[in-house]
């Protein structure tokens, strides 16, 4: 965790991942008689006063390259079955490293680093609130995010999602290796098609197998779900949403 801390104080306003990331509550949460999606600064405003004996399931969601955009509809579907939803903001971090692919894989380290370092940090946040189960947080995350999820080694988390990433090194990365338990639950949901991790990618300077499977044979819990035809637009995916809440429902309180 050394190393986190240290990329943490590299950015002057790493808290606004936090203040400027999303919150969604489930419908008659604290006096709401609807779902609500808020940014924690807005959360905090509109319950001030909050004081709330029940505590909720959550997932932590970290965003890909394209933003927050691409996970709304999770949020949505998450919120309907009672959990908690929060994503990080990553786009509010001044001075973010970025790539565009093709690139060195140097930068594509920079930005994991910074990745992994934000589910660190917004983690240590989220717990502050008391209705957060802390038995049943999950863990997910999306292409850019994907790997982070994957890749973090705390132990705060029930099981973790990987949606848009294959757990392999190759050009996107050459230190990877999967943070998680080896009895945690774990889903990865991957297109067959994927034009950045799959077998078919231009990418790659080597073969790979474009999927988790391999690096997860030790993980008796795990699941992988490959979709036939699908590009790095899984998470668009009507079944994606399906498998992911399955997982939740599945392994909460277990």
């Amino acid at each position: 965790m050394k190393e986190l801390k240290k990329t943490i104080k590299k950015y002057e306003n790493f808290e606004d991942t936090y203040k400027k990331g999303f919150i969604g509550i489930p419908k008659n949460f604290f006096n709401n008689n609807k779902a609500l999606i808020l940014t924690i600064e807005e959360f905090k405003e509109k319950f001030s006063d909050l004081k709330i004996t029940k505590n909720y399931p959550t997932l932590f969601y970290m965003h890909g390259s394209a933003g927050f955009s691409y996970g709304k509809e999770y949020c949505k579907a998450i919120i309907e079955e009672g959990f908690i939803f929060f994503a990080p903001n990553s786009y509010e971090l001044k001075n973010r490293p970025t790539y565009k692919t093709p690139t060195k894989i140097k930068n594509y380290e920079e930005v994991h680093k910074v990745r992994v370092a934000e589910v660190f940090y917004n983690i240590n946040r989220l717990k502050e609130f008391s209705f957060i189960n802390k038995e049943n947080i999950f863990l997910m995350g999306s292409s850019e995010g994907a790997l982070a999820a994957a890749k973090y080694k705390g132990k705060e988390f029930k099981g973790r999602v990987v949606v848009a990433y294959a757990c392999e090194n190759g050009y996107y990365s050459r230190d990877f290796k999967i943070g998680a338990k080896k009895k945690d639950p774990f889903l990865n949901i991957i297109g067959t098609h994927d034009q950045y991790f799959s077998k078919y990618s231009k990418y790659e300077e080597k073969k790979v197998n474009g999927h988790c499977a391999m690096a997860l044979l030790e993980y008796k819990n795990a699941k992988v779900v490959l979709l036939p035809k699908t590009k790095h637009n899984v998470i668009e995916n009507p079944y994606t949403i399906y498998e992911v809440v399955n997982f939740l429902k599945f392994w909460t309180n277990k």
